[in-house]
């Protein structure tokens, strides 16, 4: 098949969506079909050598309601290279700008569209500062209006399936997971290598590790507040936040405020094999998030063989089975989450056996043949009407 893919937002940026979207390409790319990125991200070609996939950056400014964010005019810029691909499916990752681009393209040609609904966009009001109710019911508006645009919708948890259905869209929807390379996020080997790599990212003891996004939707106040109360009856865990973003400094303060400070370890952005040996470092992921859709992050850590702390919130309870690979608490409840840190880092075998489950779940249910034998199965529905 011949594939063309729309994202606003791809490689070198650091998210969930830019992730999936790449890996997405690069597998359908390797199962031998040929694949055309639309991106705005201008320093893709600079920092990427893998020829298997075509990039074509379409000219944009810098967006500047959020960081690393840019837009284009959606005028059908990236309608010569389209016709000269000639695309049997259109596949669209996102509903701004470049996303549009994607559907005048659809419209034109006469060629089929999928459309991937990744997150509650809804949640991310705050960075327009405009967290309203007025201004939520306009997102859910204009998120219906683009994606009653596509002839499928595809969503990577039952529960954003079950938002859009409920708020009224008209377009057929079916679940499909996102994808992690099992093979590159793979458990430690050994206990002499754990107690390297947590040397190697100056940890002293049993840790827990956050990543992703640095970022007030992700709620990590919360989970420093509960890791302090842990902190307070068991003095000497520590905790690791891999990633950046604008509310690091902050929560940085906020660490110092609660007396942590010397507990808590701010790696920054980490990429590839240094990512990977930064969850292997430790020994379990948490999370207070209550906006997750499918989140990389959490997968990843499963993948990597950790037990997983979460909350009870969209689609972590479709991730996290609870009392088998990890724990999930109440949204907010610092306290039964800090109960939660204290429990199972105290209890060897516990860990053991919920990192093992992790483990397996990852390999089960969201390998990159797998989900990539799925995607095929529903561009040959579009394709066929």
């Amino acid at each position: 098949m011949r594939i063309a893919i729309f994202s606003d937002t791809f490689l070198p940026q650091t998210n969930g969506v830019a992730n999936v979207v790449y890996h997405s390409a690069k597998n359908l790319a390797e199962r031998g079909h040929q694949v055309w990125v639309f991106t705005v991200s201008g320093d893709y070609k600079k920092n990427n050598d893998d020829e298997k996939i075509t990039i074509v950056i379409l000219p944009s400014i810098g967006a500047g309601v959020y960081q690393g964010e840019r837009f284009t005019l959606p005028i059908g810029l990236a309608l010569n290279r389209l016709r000269k691909f000639n695309p049997d499916v259109i596949h669209s990752h996102t509903p701004l700008s470049v996303g549009w681009e994607a559907i005048l393209g659809a419209k034109l040609l006469r060629t089929g569209l999928v459309g991937t609904h990744h997150t509650f966009y809804d949640h991310y009001l705050k960075h327009l500062k405009a967290d309203y109710d007025w201004a939520k019911k306009l997102s859910w508006k204009y998120t219906l209006a683009y994606y009653n645009c596509c002839d499928l919708i595809l969503s990577p948890s039952q529960s954003l399936a079950d938002a859009l259905q409920e708020k009224g869209i008209k377009k057929p929807i079916e679940v499909l997971k996102n994808s992690i390379r099992t093979d590159f996020f793979v458990p430690v080997k050994d206990l002499a290598t754990k107690t390297r790599l947590k040397k190697e990212f100056g940890i002293n003891s049993k840790s827990l590790v956050y990543m992703g996004r640095i970022s007030y939707e992700k709620s990590i106040d919360q989970l420093i507040r509960a890791f302090a109360l842990a902190s307070s009856k068991n003095p000497q865990i520590e905790l690791v936040i891999i990633g950046d973003g604008p509310e690091r400094k902050s929560l940085e303060s906020l660490t110092k405020n609660l007396g942590v400070e010397d507990k808590i370890i701010f790696t920054g952005t980490l990429r590839g094999e240094e990512l990977v040996r930064g969850l292997q470092a430790n020994d379990i992921f948490i999370t207070a998030s209550k906006t997750e859709n499918m989140p990389l992050s959490v997968l990843e850590a499963m993948s990597a063989g950790l037990p997983i702390i979460a909350v009870s919130e969209k689609g972590l309870k479709e991730i996290v089975n609870n009392k088998i690979n990890g724990f999930l608490v109440p949204a907010d409840d610092t306290e039964a989450m800090a109960k939660k840190i204290i429990e199972l880092i105290s209890d060897d075998n516990l860990l053991k056996q919920f990192s093992a489950a992790s483990r397996a779940t990852a390999e089960a249910e969201y390998s990159p043949e797998s989900i990539s034998s799925s995607l095929e199965k529903h561009y040959q529905k579009i394709i066929k009407k």
